[in-house]
């Protein structure tokens, strides 16, 4: 049986391995990867949709990022049709804490969640089994 694929775009290292470790807390078994900007996140994205591989259960979107930020991968995310962008959740977690950025988010209807770095084990947990 495959293990839920989690993903985590953020640039920062020290935040993957909290969350990786609040994963682990939540006592779900599952597979981790971690990208580091929105481009290779998205590209891998649309290779698992095009070659009907398994897409992550979860995806956690950091906003700023060099290069490609996420407001870029949304972009991309949402031409994805619809039947494809249901089986994902997509929640943003940042450090920023603008009201434009918290609006601009709520605005779009896949995105879960907006919240600010970390992640809590126990909201991990309800993202996984909601």
């Amino acid at each position: 049986m495959e293990l839920p694929l989690v993903w985590i775009i953020d640039d920062d290292n020290l935040f993957y391995m909290i969350t990786k470790n609040n994963l682990r807390k939540t006592g779900i078994e599952t597979t981790t990867e971690f990208f580091y900007d929105g481009l290779d996140s998205l590209n891998s994205l649309l290779e698992r949709v095009k070659n009907k591989q398994t897409l992550p259960v979860l995806i956690i979107l950091d906003l700023n990022m060099p290069l490609y930020d996420g407001w870029s991968f949304l972009q991309g995310y949402m031409n994805l049709p619809p039947e494809t962008r249901s089986k994902m959740k997509l929640q943003i977690c940042t450090s920023s804490i603008d009201p434009a950025d918290i609006s601009r988010a709520e605005s779009i209807p896949d995105v879960l969640g907006f919240q600010e770095k970390p992640l809590s084990a126990d909201l991990l947990l309800a993202l996984l089994t909601e």
